[in-house]
């Protein structure tokens, strides 16, 4: 057993871990990425696996304003960090601004990442592994 599976098999009995998922570009075969008729990228869940908000950083992302600012989000994960991914965590949807590391064990990554008003919805192509 893996070290990230090791460790989503403990987050499902903390509640400080909520249920997230992880979604990459859609691509097709030849891998170019896949757009929808307005030209939007498209996503295909790439992990489900846990996650949570790091409230330890100095943030801009206040509760009262949930789409103002930045957020540090901490995810388990086996697969490869993904600069361009889309996390659902906890019912919001949030886009990565950037990569901020990882634990030397490569089992959660550390997102810096903003999230997507409800507006706005997200091109969600496959939502199931």
């Amino acid at each position: 057993m893996t070290y990230s599976a090791t460790l989503k098999r403990a987050a499902r009995f903390n509640p400080a871990w909520k249920q997230a998922s992880v979604y990459g570009w859609a691509v097709d075969e030849t891998g170019a990425a896949i757009l929808d008729a307005a030209g939007e990228y498209q996503f295909d869940v790439t992990e489900l696996t846990f996650g949570l908000r790091d409230f330890t950083q100095n943030e801009t992302f206040t509760l009262n304003k949930p789409y103002d600012g930045d957020v540090t989000l901490i995810v388990i994960t086996e697969e490869t960090p993904n600069p361009d991914a889309v996390i659902l965590l906890d019912g919001v949807f949030y886009s990565v601004v950037e990569m901020l590391g990882g634990d030397s064990l490569q089992g959660t990554v550390k997102y810096r990442a903003r999230a997507v008003p409800t507006d706005e919805p997200v091109p969600i192509r496959n939502n199931s592994l």
